[in-house]
């Protein structure tokens, strides 16, 4: 196994290097559960579920953080709108949900799956940690990140201040009190009602990309393998998560590898909450088998902006029912149980090696899975092929997870 990945920090691929052999520590960032999750959010964890996956079947040990963003602007103002419906009613409710969701279609459950209301006492550390190195600072109860102290702001996004300065950026709040135009809030105060916190800058609730900062420090340390999330989170989320992970710890990188994810769109149109053209991966698995959608969304490479069509999934059925039937031919083995340097493991690790290339590696499987069914395959071929299926979660193929009934991280 030769993996490497491609970095948006550095705008490179490069192989996967860990700080510590044989563990890889992986940070996605989760849902907020204000409302309900759709097939974007399932592209994007079925992606990072292949990835654990394939780096476990080569003996890494993955510990993968998945969090939720449960307390911000959105879960506030859903609550309102909800006649101050409790926020963590709202969480509860959505994140069953996406939950199940999720366990349908076979993705790991999280190693840790850490709240942010939770992690309320180490967001308050890590924020004094960034001011006693004078890279923040406090007003009348808020507390902004100093970008102007951090030179390597931007690098992420490969842009300059002043382009960044343009985007559009929802931290960008309490203009009157920042020192400068992309200062942001570690933690801010409060409307009266709204929920808040005790902290030395008195009652209030962190800012948005502090948590994840919070968080993935704390269930992965202070510099972290990968990192995940979509695309839209280059801006400001991570280029936050960055400085103040940074700036906190004197550590730098914060992070070896940046992983984003493509948008799926719905009709060539990025498919959001905001915009309510969204599809539902509950309803689609009304209809189709779970092994099915999670078939088309390995079927785009994790970088892409695809395209979600009606007919698309019809357009699989055929290669789903090849899989099927060519797995059930092979006895049940141990997941990952490939025959040592089988071919059909070789042409899948290439793919899959090369920054990801689930598309390309199920192009070799089902190649495969035809000469088993035309009676052509080669001696252990049938195998391999369910094994190497099971590799990339599918529960036909005897892949371990919720859909085949184990629970556990």
């Amino acid at each position: 196994m030769t993996l490497s990945l491609y970095s948006t920090l550095g705008r490179e691929q490069r192989p996967l290097r860990p700080l510590k052999d044989g563990v890889v520590g992986i940070y996605v960032c989760g849902v907020t559960p204000y409302d309900v999750t759709h097939l974007g959010h399932a592209f994007s964890y079925i992606q990072f579920d292949a990835l654990r996956r394939y780096l476990t079947r080569f003996g890494y040990q993955v510990r993968y953080v998945q969090n939720v963003t449960d307390i911000d602007d959105d879960m506030i103002m859903v609550s309102k709108q909800q006649g101050g419906r409790p926020i963590a009613e709202i969480r509860d409710e959505n994140d069953a949900i996406f939950r199940a969701d999720m366990d349908r279609m076979n993705a790991l459950r999280p190693t840790v799956y850490p709240l942010a209301t939770e992690h309320i006492d180490q967001i308050i550390e890590t924020t004094q940690r960034i001011l006693a190195n004078g890279q923040g600072y406090a007003v009348d109860g808020d507390v902004f990140f100093d970008v102007a102290s951090f030179p390597r702001y931007g690098r992420l996004n490969g842009v300059t201040l002043e382009e960044l300065g343009t985007r559009d950026n929802p931290e960008a709040k309490d203009a009157e009190k920042r020192r400068g135009p992309l200062d942001f809030l570690l933690w801010q105060r409060v409307e009266p009602g709204d929920p808040s916190w005790e902290s030395p800058w008195g009652p209030g609730r962190p800012g948005w990309s502090i948590e994840c900062t919070a968080m993935s420090m704390t269930h992965l340390g202070e510099q972290i393998d990968i990192h995940g999330g979509g695309r839209d989170l280059c801006f400001p989320h991570h280029e936050n998560e960055i400085a103040q992970a940074e700036s906190a710890t004197g550590l730098e990188p914060f992070c070896g590898t940046w992983m984003h994810n493509g948008m799926l769109q719905l009709d060539g149109v990025k498919m959001s909450k905001s915009l309510g053209n969204l599809v539902l991966a509950r309803d689609l698995m009304e209809r189709v088998e779970p092994d099915h959608l999670r078939l088309y969304l390995l079927s785009e490479h994790y970088r892409t902006d695809a395209d979600y069509r009606e007919g698309v999934l019809d357009g699989l059925s055929g290669r789903h029912d090849r899989f099927t039937r060519a797995a059930a031919t092979a006895p049940a083995r141990n997941e990952g149980d490939v025959v040592p340097d089988h071919p059909l493991l070789r042409k899948f690790c290439e793919a899959m090696d090369d920054d990801l290339d689930t598309p390309l590696a199920i192009d070799r499987l089902d190649a495969a899975a035809t000469r088993v069914l035309d009676g052509s395959a080669e001696p252990g071929e049938a195998a391999a092929l369910r094994s190497v299926l099971s590799v990339l979660g599918f529960a036909h193929a005897g892949a371990r997870g919720p859909a085949t009934g184990d629970f556990d991280p």
